[in-house]
């Protein structure tokens, strides 16, 4: 009880750190009411589509956008290696404003549900920009490397509270009033988004460490990036990728637990309204658990970071992502659900905050926007084929099987990796090691120090 205390305060001071530092601040009260509004709108869209069209069209606009958002995001994200990316979140930001605004005026005056539906795939992939630059820019935000490892952890937390608050909220307000009016507000927190990142001012290198200072010091290839390409700069995330062994096999696991993600976009629905019969609220409170089992998972991340097994750790979030399902499968009932749905959110704040946090130790900084395009077009695909899986076996063998059949799959395929996992926490996380070959190089060895 004593060492749970001891870290719980650990956890306490390491965010509260974060939050002295003005330009987290701000950036993070930019993204907390931005990914509330991200999580209104999410659900008021699915709510619409299924009144539609049924959860048929649920999982194929699901396999549309994130096919869409999987293509689009290796190429956006290398803006955040070429230009301020301030600027870039600023633009995605006011992008995203105007397509939500035009679908909440759509619908309010019953226009045609295929414009809300393309509207809906625009709106993700206006953001694919927003996430690698958020991602990128923390650890030059940052005075110290307390402060890198404890803004992914408060990042990780506040997208939490998002699950949490933005469904929650979204249920409210569709007892209340109506999607149009949900799609309105998505759309102000748009503009409280921009106006804080624009505000953002980086530290100076005098408030720095002169560890991250050195982290920050390689020259970045702006200019060379200009020169190619933007194929060719899409490509050089996976180049990156593939490089390195451990970073591949990172990036592997990390689209497991993807496909699961992209299965409870169509499993979520199914299960609320058609297995169990609780209805628009019985969703919003199943989508509501996530982000109760995130924010307790976001401080079990900080307290097992301590341990120095941050990629093993990772994956074993990949099989707590997974496991749930087959508990569902195997008790349908609310209570089941709702403990599974709190799992997943607890499995995806250990697995969001490790991996962020693995990538920019192993990643140099100025090539880390492209990894995470990269990444996000990994991840994108598999919640894509996640959903299409998902769909296809609800009409093949019907949904408590499929969930069972997805769940060991998943839970299965992550064993080959945790060799890979273990290595890397003793040759980076253990001994402040890294070792990659030339292409990504890090020359300044790092070790996360807990805050005590």
């Amino acid at each position: 009880m004593s060492l749970v205390l001891d870290e719980l305060r650990s956890s306490k001071t390491a965010m509260a750190n974060v939050f002295a530092n003005g330009a987290l601040r701000r950036i993070f009260l930019a993204f907390a009411i931005s990914l509330i509004g991200d999580g209104v709108f999410s659900l008021s869209a699915v709510v619409f589509v299924y009144r539609s069209g049924g959860a048929t069209a649920v999982g194929v606009l699901a396999v549309v956008r994130y096919v869409a958002i999987a293509s689009v995001a290796p190429l956006t994200s290398t803006l955040a290696d070429q230009y301020d990316r301030r600027v870039i979140m600023v633009v995605s930001d006011l992008v995203r404003l105007v397509l939500v605004s035009l679908a909440a005026l759509s619908v309010a005056v019953h226009g045609s549900k295929w414009f809300v539906y393309v509207l809906v795939v625009l709106v993700g992939l206006a953001g694919t920009a927003f996430r690698p630059s958020q991602a990128s820019i923390l650890p030059t935000l940052a005075r110290n490397h307390d402060e890198i490892a404890g803004a992914n952890v408060v990042s990780s937390t506040i997208e939490s509270v998002g699950f949490f608050a933005g469904p929650a909220l979204a249920g409210f307000m569709l007892a209340v009033a109506n999607v149009s009016i949900a799609f309105t507000f998505d759309a102000a927190t748009f503009v409280w988004s921009a106006l804080f990142v624009w505000s953002i001012r980086p530290p100076t290198d005098a408030e720095r460490s002169p560890e991250v200072i050195a982290l920050l010091s390689k020259p970045r290839d702006a200019d060379d990036l200009r020169a190619q390409s933007f194929l060719s700069r899409a490509i050089q995330g996976f180049r990156l990728i593939g490089n390195d062994r451990n970073v591949l096999t990172l990036v592997v696991l990390y689209v497991l637990q993807c496909v699961v993600a992209g299965a409870s976009a169509v499993f979520t629905v199914a299960i609320a309204l058609k297995l169990l019969h609780i209805g628009s609220s019985g969703l919003g409170l199943m989508e509501s658990l996530l982000g109760v089992g995130g924010l307790v998972g976001g401080f079990v991340a900080l307290m097992l970071m301590e341990r120095a097994r941050l990629a093993t750790d990772f994956a074993l979030g990949v099989m707590v992502w997974a496991a749930p399902l087959i508990i569902i499968a195997a008790v349908p009932t609310l209570g089941a659900a709702l403990l599974s749905m709190w799992l997943i959110g607890a499995a995806n704040s250990v697995v969001d905050v490790n991996a962020i946090t693995i990538l920019q130790h192993l990643v140099p900084n100025d090539k880390l926007g492209r990894v995470l395009g990269a990444l996000e077009g990994g991840e994108v695909a598999g919640m894509a084929l996640g959903s299409l899986l998902m769909t296809v076996l609800i009409h093949w063998t019907g949904l408590r099987t499929g969930l069972a059949i997805i769940g060991v799959l998943v839970t299965l395929a992550v064993l080959p990796g945790l060799p890979t996992m273990r290595r890397i926490d003793q040759t980076v996380f253990e001994t402040g090691v890294v070792h990659q070959p030339p292409a990504i190089r890090h020359l300044h060895h790092l070790r996360w120090r807990h805050s005590r």
